[in-house]
């Protein structure tokens, strides 16, 4: 008997090996988003997004490693004094990592499309902007088989400042090898892209239709060399707008919304449509509020896939919309919730990946700790519908290293791990304001400390991980310490 229960504990934990699911939060002082992830080879991701939490800047685009359990590795910033913003992280073994975004810091508009290269520890290499004299923003980018990138977003670089389509494409130094900005007489966007093969594209997002006075959905085959096989439009019920597209089982598989006709409500829109563009299946879904579907990756059981939606509606938090993360069948009905994040702010998901050991990733922004403004969240789902907790409380990881917070401020904080008494010094030798937060937000201990008073008694704090969050001259910086 105790041999068989040492085989049936055996088999049950090589079972559960490799089915990672987990919730997190990342995040210091500021507002924190996050906007695009990447799965590399070791399993381990990497994250970027906007954040203001680094010092001396407004907000900058970020980069993050995370390993394989979401533990916090490493993270960097670039851009320059006003905002910048990491849309799609791209990775290449032995090349490094592409940031493509938009920034308002370099350029020649109000926003321009922004490319970050780094070598694969996040140490900038170079930082190009392309745009025009208007706003230039990225939505989506690929990296292209030669190493270089393509990026789809909007511009509004017109006469009459409507959204054009714009699209520009770089070898992999980041040089340009062609832009295309493409336009009606209404606003038109891609927010989505996705490869076919080597060489060819699908691009999706929205189009003004002048025969109906209306947006529609569109979808678009494109050459890497910028040459345009076919565009496409769809929708009838109002003006519709595609936010995601994936290749799945040589179909386009896609999701987005629609504000139908007579009502303001907004309708989730799902479709399938064959390699040339024709419809295999649209469907609409809705009832009362306002729901979007907003990303589209496929399931480890053939067709079926993994949906993500905003829902603020009768199910949802009362002041803010929801996030939701679904199967769906093969008719892209709904079948059940993987994961729900609900609070008391506005949750966002802004990019959803399929992950090796058939799960998926996704990661955003959402509120539900009593630190800074919003955090970037990362929800991980494993095999076999094995999904996180994603409901408050949670606990809060760094987003920015213990360097770049506290030292820049010219801070001190020692000993750590403290049993008795912290000190904190300030190089500045003014007033420090100091709060100690413990990992699910709740503010434990404040206290203002002076040059000749710069000791805190922690003997009272219970065992654990705390942030000690310290601001002087309106400049504020955060560290993780050790209670013991």
């Amino acid at each position: 008997m105790p041999t068989l229960r040492i085989i049936f504990l055996l088999l049950l934990a090589n079972s559960s090996y490799g089915q990672i699911n987990f919730f997190k939060l990342y995040s210091d002082a500021g507002d924190d988003y996050g906007e695009g992830i990447v799965q590399l080879n070791d399993s381990s991701y990497a994250v970027t997004g906007s954040s203001s939490s680094f010092f001396g800047s407004g907000s900058e685009a970020f980069l993050m490693k995370i390993d394989s359990a979401g533990n916090y590795l490493w993270s960097n910033h670039y851009g320059g004094p006003e905002t910048d913003v990491g849309r799609r992280v791209l990775y290449k073994e032995n090349v490094g990592f592409y940031i493509a975004g938009h920034t308002n810091s370099y350029g020649n508009g109000g926003y321009d499309f922004y490319l970050v290269k780094t070598d694969e520890s996040g140490n900038l290499e170079w930082e190009k902007s392309y745009g025009k004299f208007g706003w230039e923003r990225v939505h989506d980018a690929v990296m292209t088989a030669d190493s270089g990138v393509l990026m789809v977003g909007e511009s509004n670089s017109t006469m009459n400042s409507n959204k054009d389509i714009y699209i520009v494409r770089t070898d992999q130094n980041g040089d340009t090898l062609w832009t295309k900005q493409l336009g009606t007489d209404g606003d038109d966007m891609l927010t989505s892209i996705h490869a076919l093969d080597d060489s060819t594209y699908f691009l999706a997002g929205s189009m003004y239709v002048a025969d109906s006075s209306k947006i529609k959905g569109c979808v678009m085959k494109i050459h890497e060399d910028g040459t345009i096989y076919w565009t496409k439009t769809y929708g009838y019920l109002g003006n519709t707008y595609i936010n995601d597209i994936h290749v799945i089982n040589s179909e386009i598989v896609g999701v987005g919304y629609t504000d139908k006709v007579s009502d303001t409500l907004l309708y989730e829109f799902y479709f399938r449509y064959d390699l040339d563009g024709n419809i295999v299946q649209e469907r609409y879904s809705g009832s009362t509020g306002e729901r979007m579907a907003l990303a589209v990756v496929p399931f480890e059981t053939p067709n079926k896939y993994y949906i993500a939606y905003s829902l603020w509606d009768v199910w949802s938090h009362v002041d803010a919309n929801d996030i939701a993360i679904g199967r769906f069948s093969d008719t892209l009905h709904w079948e059940i919730t993987a994961a729900t994040i609900s609070h008391y702010a506005p949750d966002f998901l802004n990019h959803l990946i399929p992950t090796s050991d058939g799960g998926a990733i996704a990661v955003g922004g959402t509120n539900s700790v009593n630190l800074g403004y919003h955090h970037v969240c990362v929800v991980k789902i494993g095999p076999n519908d094995t999904y996180p907790y994603c409901l408050a409380p949670h606990t809060l990881e760094q987003l920015v290293s213990v360097d770049e917070t506290i030292e820049a401020l010219g801070i001190e904080i020692f000993p750590n791990p403290a049993s008795d008494f912290l000190t904190i010094q300030s190089e500045l030798g003014t007033e420090l304001e100091v709060e100690f937060i413990n990992t699910f937000g709740q503010v434990i201990l404040t206290k203002t400390l002076t040059e000749s008073s710069n000791s805190i008694n922690v003997s009272s704090l219970a065992q654990g991980i705390y942030f000690v969050k310290v601001q002087v001259d309106g400049k504020i910086g955060v560290q993780k310490i050790v209670i013991e």
